[in-house]
Formats: C-alpha cells, sequence, structure tokens
C-alpha cells in the first residue's frame, strides 16, 4: 500500500460526495482472560526453590492429555491382527524387548549447550566461549525421564521429528539389550481445542500487530515510525485511506520497543558502590511516552515488553511499569501487558509472545523453518519447553503457565528475522493463523489481521534509508 499524502488533514467535512464527514473508528470487545493473566503475573517472587519443580508439575499437567493422544493413535486406531500395547506408567517399569509406550519430559545431552560450570571455568582461565547460532549436532543424545528415572531413546523416527528439550511426549518402542528404548513411534498431547467456535463478522475490523520498535537505536527508522503514527491516527492519506484506516480497531505492540542499551567503554570500568545512575539513558522511554500518548489518544494499544524493555528478563516478562510511561498511562486506551499475551478480540482468542519461545527453539533445531516451530509449539501444547532449561524462567512450584490449554485463533511472534503466516488445521478443525512479525525498525512492517476472515497483510512504511 502507497501511502500519500492527506487531501484534508482529519476534516469533518469535505467537497467529496462520498466522504462528507471524517469517518469513525470501529470498535472491537476486549476481554483479557483472567484465566490466563492471573497465572503470568508474579504476585509474590521467589527464587529460593529449585527448577525441578516446573518439570514435574508440567508433566503431572499434561500427562493425561498425552496419554489420551496416545491412546487414540496406538489403541483406538490398531488394527485387529496386530497385538494390543501396553502402557507403563513408570519409566524404569519397563522390560527389556517387550513393547510398549512411556511417557516422560525429553531431555536432549547436547555438547554445545552452554554449561555454567563450563563458562566459570574458561572465565577463570581468560577463554572467551565461541558463540553458537546453533547448539544441535550429530552426537546429541535424546533421553526421556519421569519420576521414577531415565531411559536413553534411539531410532530413525527421532530424527524425523522436531524434538526438544521439555517437551511431553509419549514413545512407542522396547528395551533392548543395552539398556536403550528403541522408540518406532511418537506422540504429543495435540492441538487443544479452541475456546469458542470462529464466528466471520461481516465488516472488516483491523488488529495491528506490531514489534521490534527498537527506539533509540538509531534515527534511520524515525521518518517510517511518524509516518506510522500518522497513518494510524488518521492524520496523512487520502479520504479512502483514512476510511481504511478507521477499521484498524487495535494495536499490539509484540516487544521490544526500545533499543538495547549499549554499554560505553567508560562505563565498563568499575563503580566503588554500585550502580552508576548517571549511564542510564531514560531518552528512549521519554519517546516512546511521547508516541503512545499519541497513538492512545484515537486507538487502544496493548504492548508486550521484550528482551530489550524495561522489565525483568526471565520468562514470563511482567507489564512496563506504569511510572515509565506516565503521558501513555493517562489514557484508558493504554494497556500495559505480559509476554506471553492472552487476550480475546470480538471472540477471537489472540496468543502472542516478543519472540524469546521461538529464538530459543531455533538454536535445538537443524533447520531454519521459524513457521515450522511456532506450529509445532501448538503440538506439543507448550508455548516455551526450553525453560527453564536455556530460557530463563521463574521457578514455579504449583503450575506451568506456559501450557497452551485451549487453542487461539491468532497466534503471534514478534522480532522475527522476516515476515511469514500460514494458516493450520488442527485435528479437530481448529482453525489457527500463525503469523510471524518482524521489526518495524528494519522492515518499517505492520500487520494487520481481518477480524472478518482472520486473512492478514502488511503494510510497509519504510523510509527507504
Amino acid at each position: 500500500m502507497i501511502i500519500r499524502q492527506a487531501d484534508h488533514l482529519l476534516s469533518f467535512t469535505s467537497t467529496h460526495d462520498n466522504y462528507s464527514i471524517s469517518p469513525s473508528r470501529v470498535n472491537v470487545s476486549y476481554n483479557d482472560m483472567p484465566e490466563f493473566r492471573d497465572k503470568l503475573i508474579l504476585k509474590k517472587k521467589s527464587f529460593r526453590q529449585q527448577y525441578a519443580s516446573l518439570y514435574f508439575v508440567r508433566l503431572m499437567e499434561m500427562r493425561t492429555t498425552v496419554l489420551k493422544s496416545a491412546q487414540e493413535k496406538w489403541e483406538t486406531e490398531r488394527p485387529a491382527n496386530r497385538q494390543e500395547l501396553n502402557y507403563v506408567d513408570r519409566i524404569l517399569n519397563v522390560k527389556s524387548e517387550e513393547i510398549c509406550y512411556i511417557i516422560g519430559t525429553v531431555y536432549i545431552e547436547m555438547q554445545f549447550k552452554p554449561n555454567i560450570l563450563e563458562d566459570v571455568t574458561r572465565e577463570q582461565c581468560h577463554i572467551i566461549p565461541q558463540s553458537r547460532s546453533k547448539y544441535c549436532s550429530e552426537n546429541d543424545e535424546i533421553s526421556l525421564e519421569d519420576e521414577s528415572g531415565r531411559i536413553k531413546l534411539t531410532g530413525e523416527i527421532l530424527k524425523q521429528e522436531m524434538i526438544i528439550t521439555g517437551v511431553i511426549m509419549a514413545v512407542l518402542g522396547k528395551e533392548n539389550s543395552e539398556g536403550e528404548f528403541e522408540a518406532l513411534d511418537i506422540c504429543f498431547a495435540g492441538i487443544p481445542q479452541q475456546l469458542k467456535p470462529i464466528q466471520m463478522d461481516t465488516d472488516d475490523k483491523y488488529i495491528a500487530l506490531i514489534s521490534g520498535l527498537n527506539i533509540g537505536a538509531t534515527n534511520k527508522s524515525v521518518l517510517q515510525l511518524q509516518m506510522m503514527v500518522e497513518y494510524i491516527t488518521g492524520e496523512i492519506g487520502s479520504f479512502p485511506e483514512q476510511n481504511f484506516s478507521s477499521k484498524i480497531a487495535r494495536i499490539i505492540i509484540a516487544g521490544n520497543s526500545i533499543s538495547e542499551a549499549k554499554i560505553l567503554d567508560d562505563e565498563k570500568k568499575q563503580i566503588k558502590y554500585g550502580y552508576d545512575s548517571s549511564t542510564y539513558d531514560a531518552e528512549p522511554c521519554l519517546e516512546l511516552d511521547n508516541i503512545l500518548n499519541e497513538i492512545c489518544l484515537t486507538i487502544p494499544v496493548d504492548i508486550m515488553p521484550g528482551c530489550n524493555d524495561p522489565t525483568n528478563l526471565t520468562f514470563p516478562q511482567q507489564p512496563i511499569m506504569q511510572n515509565l510511561l506516565p503521558k501513555a498511562n493517562k489514557h484508558s486506551t493504554f494497556n500495559s501487558v505480559t509476554n506471553p499475551y492472552w487476550c480475546e478480540l470480538d471472540n477471537f482468542v489472540f496468543l502472542g509472545t516478543s519472540g524469546q519461545t521461538i529464538d530459543d527453539i531455533y538454536k535445538y533445531i537443524n533447520s531454519e523453518d521459524r513457521l515450522k516451530f511456532a506450529e509445532q509449539t501448538l503440538h506439543w501444547r507448550h508455548l516455551a519447553p526450553t525453560a527453564p532449561d536455556t530460557l530463563w524462567c521463574y521457578p514455579f512450584q504449583d503450575f506451568d503457565p506456559f501450557i497452551i490449554s485451549k487453542t487461539p485463533q491468532v497466534y503471534f511472534i514478534g522480532n522475527q528475522p522476516e515476515f511469514a503466516t500460514k494458516m493450520i488445521e488442527g485435528q479437530d478443525k481448529q482453525l489457527i493463523r500463525i503469523i510471524l512479525l518482524p521489526s518495524f525498525d528494519n522492515t518499517g512492517i505492520v500487520t494487520l489481521v481481518n477480524l472478518k476472515n482472520l486473512e492478514c497483510h502488511t503494510i510497509s512504511f519504510s523510509s527507504f534509508n
């Protein structure tokens, strides 16, 4: 779409017969889905507990679901002439050379995965660790474990499926003479039921998805950022374009609104009494606040934190504090939310992250297909299987908030290398629009999702710098 100079900026009357008044913005109903939100908000924080509890509750919560999927796959559909398969509920109870299936948590031993003890040793020896984009190699060893023990998995089927540490799955096979479990087939939990059936609207209503504003990084994106703000608020464009922008009902900003803080050489020196507040640059936050203040005058905005934003780094990230964005916070249309984020807009359920989950999964799998990674998390029924192994997260004790218990209609992931999207259909006719959002700072791209039909397209505000 090409942005042209406005014929009349926010005028109420026009000489054009077809545009006698300025269009009014469409509205959508909003539900912050407290059943998911409350699990992501950390009311009392304590890091004294062990992470083993998170793996345990994940297995306990998902075991029944995985067992049901495995029974449907291997027992309900079993040919009449094939022997009955036995489910062994404890890995240590597996009998040698007897075909059965077991359920547990995947653990992959990877020689290139970061190891804190090795990192400390290298630091003492002044050795710079080698940086890798992938942890996986041909020498990786896959194991399955439950509360009773762990068993090593072998078999060609393991190379054909996307499997990473932290996934709960069922494995069909038998234990060989070497004590390894030869996998013949595997089964994941599968895509869950959708909260509500899709009820398509008769009118166009768009949700704008943006990520990676990176305010404060460089001056190259200032023009395209201002163009985007003025387009959404209806300050630029001809009457048809203003009419179209009025159909954008809400904006979701998926993380990295502020650029990564840069440490200058003179800031690296030892500070006698700890943190030096003079090195903090408040300008990016002030600029973001001004931009949000302008946008919130005309449209509701949900802002999720990312790895560069001023909040905790551990998953789930908590909402950006209100006192950092005082101007925007005065508007009822401003909504600072968690990462990950669930919401319901006109009966359409949205689920999104700011990208850390897929970025971490990328390191485990010898593939570049990030869209497939996102789809696979739905089959795993888990947003962040690699937490807490390599994705930092809070040590939950009583529940795992990253389990996808219901299927969204729109699933978006922010701060990805490029835009990509696909519509997938689950085994029970669930329809999910998956979207990878690129950095706005790098591409100038805003993604629009139409609630009328779940179709999506992009608008580019590139400044051509």
